[in-house]
């Protein structure tokens, strides 16, 4: 990706403020990640392109900007990484002070962010399907309107800007003021239901689609009442599978007589029960493959592997010992 902002923008350093409007809009639009719900990446681009615009559509913060272009410095020298969109915005956070929707500007956002992660049984994350949840999540205080309080005063010490610098000259940077939270301001009498933070946790119904194939750690992103939600998923493990890619490994018990002179046996799959045919002379550790019966990821399915263990007896009756005795005078 490219680090200067103007690229990432696609618009001439001298462009103005209305078609940097513009051009932002019609960006944000394009690669917001509801509208590119299959694509992980859209999310970071979105990001950078919000960061940027905070920049340049900051006045103050697109002049200090200029000026290193200007000076031929670049604000992302010696930075390993930065041409991450990740990064990108944790580089702009600690120069200018962070886009928009989490700092300064005196404005709360309209929408939130949450994350939370949630307990899905390994066979739904195998297959795939809706599951239905109730989760506790932030939404705006109905008693004071999401505003925190009452009484707005702006913030003394970074007079309403919602940040405060920190070194000396061209080295200085830009952190949230901790006086007022990166809000900008302050509040003469705090909300009593929420504590001035203008949220409230709420229990909310959410419908989830598990796509096949999901492994521990997948993130799903969904909305709740406005609010976008990312939701961590982490699978149970199961008592008779374990996962390796697409291919689901197992095992069975087998008797000595039944590895010694063959049988049939049920095994479980992700769709039901199937016959596994064990051949005479089945060995110890033996594997069997049952094709396709594996989990579905991006149309290829994969086997599930079944291996043998063969059980041996412990305890013996008498004709049970004097059985073993023939079959071991015939070398076996």
């Amino acid at each position: 990706m490219a680090k200067d902002l103007y690229q990432i923008l696609g618009v001439d350093p001298g462009s103005s403020s209305d078609s940097l409007r513009k051009a932002y809009r019609d960006l944000a639009k394009k690669n917001h990640p509801d509208a590119n719900p299959n694509d992980p990446a859209a999310e970071e681009r979105f990001k950078a392109i919000s960061d940027a615009y905070d920049i340049l559509g900051n006045p103050e913060k697109r002049e200090q900007y200029d000026l290193m272009r200007s000076r031929g410095q670049d604000p992302f020298g010696g930075t390993e990484g930065a041409e991450g969109f990740g990064d990108l915005s944790e580089i702009l956070r600690s120069m200018f002070g962070g886009s928009g929707s989490s700092y300064g500007g005196g404005q709360p956002s309209s929408s939130r962010t949450s994350q939370v992660e949630i307990e899905i049984p390994f066979v739904t994350a195998a297959k795939g399907g809706t599951i239905h949840r109730v989760l506790r999540l932030p939404v705006g205080c109905h008693e004071c309107g999401g505003a925190g309080g009452s009484g707005r005063e702006t913030c003394a010490s970074c007079r309403g800007s919602g940040r405060v610098s920190s070194g000396q000259g061209f080295f200085s940077t830009m952190h949230p003021c901790a006086n007022c939270g990166g809000r900008g301001y302050t509040l003469r009498k705090k909300c009593d239901t929420c504590g001035g933070s203008g949220e409230i946790q709420s229990s909310e119904k959410v419908s989830l689609g598990i796509p096949s194939g999901a492994s521990d750690g997948t993130t799903l992103r969904t909305s709740v009442g406005g609010n976008t939600v990312l939701v961590r998923l982490r699978v149970k493990q199961d008592r008779f599978f374990t996962r390796q890619g697409r291919d689901l490994i197992c095992s069975v018990t087998v008797a000595v007589s039944q590895a010694v002179l063959g049988a049939s046996l049920m095994v479980r799959t992700l769709d039901g029960r199937v016959k596994l045919k064990i051949p005479s002379g089945t060995q110890p550790g033996a594997v069997f493959r049952l094709r396709g019966k594996g989990v579905t990821h991006n149309g290829v399915t994969g086997d599930q592997l079944v291996t043998v263990v063969v059980k041996l007896p412990k305890d013996l009756t008498d004709e049970q010992k004097t059985l073993w005795e023939k079959i071991k005078e015939t070398g076996i």
